[in-house]
């Protein structure tokens, strides 16, 4: 399965990458993306480190064939949340247990990096001779929206003229033809503050705001998409602030909402709504003042078809490896294969050896055997698109 690159290898590569905490925010990945590019040129595979700004640090390299050909991109990114208490290990350990690796982004999604790294080390040792490119990108902004990491790198072109793409997120070995889009808003209501003790003189942010939570819980979605787990979108609000002391009445309050978008909605089309049910509701009260803002972070929905050519490569690969027909399907979370996928133009699947499960959790982990069958399902790809 993996003749050029032994276990032991790839678990110190896993190690390497745990041990350098890349918490987001602040998204400080300039260690681990020194770490990732001495590995790649310790290999004699080309890497350059690009920053977007001070510390959060990307990684481009490119293994380049014999001749022109098909393009991939394999994406990734080095940034994790932050770790919380309540672990049995150290978070940034890297320990081994019981056939897995321990660690803050072992799933999410460093084990992704580290498999990409080492199935493209095997591929230049098996000196196989191919045509085209591969392009490996590890990214330091996925957490808080990619503005820094894969959303620049797109902008300053990597990836030109790329044929399909993989995005190595956490899958547990599925297969992934999409996955949600989401937008973010922040919702101000402006009342007019007063005493509380006279409540009737004032306009109550809050009692307002309370209004617009039940409406925007209440909202009906028809719009359907079967192949998603969740096939309908989805609305919540999930933070409110608001007055400032218990006897003032309050003239403001804040409200977060999330959003959960199918393949077929827009950012302009969730605004339209959520403006009607805000307007449904202030409608007759004209002293109050709602705004709406869109949070610049956005994942837009996306789906391909499982006739595109890497899905085909990915099966064929998964087979290979495992001697079993892979799980097709798409994904709950929000992933940088969405702006791959809008802001190139790219066929791009997701296919990881994490546990989407697992990310984001104490004593977050991936088995070592989902390292060694990714590793070696990429250097099937590999083979079938570039040879």
């Amino acid at each position: 399965m993996n003749d050029f690159i032994a276990e032991g290898e790839i678990v110190n590569i896993m190690k390497a990458l745990i041990r350098c905490p890349s918490v987001n925010p602040p998204a400080e990945t300039t260690e681990c993306a020194r770490v990732v590019s001495e590995i790649l040129k310790k290999n004699d595979i080309k890497a350059e480190i690009v920053e977007a700004q001070p510390g959060v640090a990307n990684v481009v390299a490119r293994l380049e064939g014999n001749q022109s050909g098909k393009r991939l991109l394999l994406n990734g990114h080095l940034d994790v949340v932050a770790p919380g208490e309540g672990w049995t290990v150290d978070p940034f350990g890297g320990e081994v247990r019981n056939g897995r690796i321990y660690g803050r982004g072992a799933c999410d999604m460093k084990s992704g990096i580290a498999v990409m790294l080492a199935a493209m080390i095997a591929f230049k040792r098996s000196e196989q001779p191919f045509n085209g490119e591969i392009i490996f990108t590890a990214v330091g902004d996925e957490e808080t929206g990619s503005q820094f990491g894969t959303k620049y790198l797109l902008e300053k072109g990597v990836a030109n003229e790329v044929d399909l793409a993989i995005v190595t997120e956490p899958t547990d070995l599925a297969i992934e033809l999409g996955n949600r889009g989401l937008r973010w808003f922040d919702i101000s209501i402006n009342g007019l503050a007063c005493h509380a003790g006279r409540p009737h003189l004032g306009i109550n942010a809050i009692q307002h705001a309370s209004k617009i939570v039940q409406a925007i819980h209440g909202m009906k979605f028809t719009r359907q998409d079967d192949r998603f787990e969740i096939p309908r979108p989805s609305i919540s609000v999930t933070m409110i602030s608001g007055g400032t002391q218990v006897n003032v009445i309050p003239n403001r309050c804040r409200l977060a909402v999330d959003r959960r978008m199918i393949p077929g909605e827009t950012t302009d089309s969730v605004l339209d709504e959520l403006n009607e049910i805000v307007t449904s509701v202030t409608a007759d009260q004209p002293d109050i003042d709602v705004e709406i803002h869109i949070r610049p972070e956005c994942w837009d929905p996306y789906l391909i078809s499982e006739d595109e050519p890497i899905v085909g490569s990915l099966k064929k690969g998964h087979f290979e490896v495992t001697g079993e027909q892979p799980l097709v399907r798409t994904k709950l979370a929000c992933t940088d294969a969405s702006h791959i996928f809008h802001q190139a133009g790219i066929p791009v699947a997701l296919y990881g050896p994490g546990i989407a499960g697992k990310s984001h959790q104490v004593d977050e982990c991936v088995p070592i055997s989902n390292l060694m069958v990714a590793t070696g399902v990429l250097q099937s790809v590999f083979r079938d698109i570039l040879v």
